[in-house]
């Protein structure tokens, strides 16, 4: 599960702080760009935090938040956003109807589990039942992935290859690239590289 101060009033409060700050929007408007270019229709975004990306996304989009106070934020914003259901296999997506949702989001949140790679398979499984045709994971690079305690997984293309996880479930790792500037390396010198992973359905 998230660490328990990601559950926090104060930890909301500092995510709204940055989400609110211009410049800092501006900087994060970048990442988020790459992102959204690969979504098409209504799309779920796992672990919305303070709203970023959602309020990209096209309409009829879905945010799902582990803290609370976030989820009372977004939602007197007026975006459609649920509270996250604590689950053994790492999310819960019981809540999301077949077929509504084309794209699903996960950004910076799969580095904070221990067993990534199985949260993993089993998100991926249940995007498969749920008709969605794009997941879009993003993870810190190796300097960004040092820099917060409650990391527990550094997620690589050579952990993904280890774990089996570059064909998975009904998808296959479709597309992957580093930002900013697209090359592995910049994440020993640079906090916020990250790597953006595609999974699509295998023909």
């Amino acid at each position: 599960m998230a660490p328990k101060e990601e559950f926090g009033s104060d930890y909301a409060a500092n995510q709204i702080a940055r989400q609110r700050n211009p410049l800092r929007k501006l900087i994060k408007s970048f990442y988020v760009s790459r992102v959204v270019r690969h979504v098409t229709g209504p799309t779920i975004d796992l672990g919305c935090g303070a709203g970023q990306i959602l309020e990209r996304l096209p309409p009829g989009s879905l945010g799902i938040e582990v803290n609370p106070y976030l989820v009372s934020y977004l939602a007197a914003r007026g975006f459609r956003v649920l509270p996250a259901v604590a689950s053994n296999t790492g999310f819960d997506l019981s809540q999301v109807k077949k077929n509504e949702f084309k794209n699903l989001v996960l950004s910076h949140v799969l580095e904070h589990f221990d067993n990534a790679s199985q949260v993993l398979g089993a998100l991926l499984r249940d995007c498969s039942k749920l008709g969605i045709e794009t997941v879009i994971i993003v993870v810190p690079g190796a300097n960004g992935y040092r820099s917060d305690a409650t990391h527990k997984t550094f997620v690589t293309m050579d952990y993904l290859r280890q774990c089996a996880m570059m064909d998975c479930e009904g998808f296959c790792l479709a597309e992957h690239s580093y930002f900013p500037l697209d090359f592995k390396f910049i994440g020993e010198l640079f906090i916020y590289h990250e790597l953006m992973l595609v999974y699509k359905p295998k023909i």
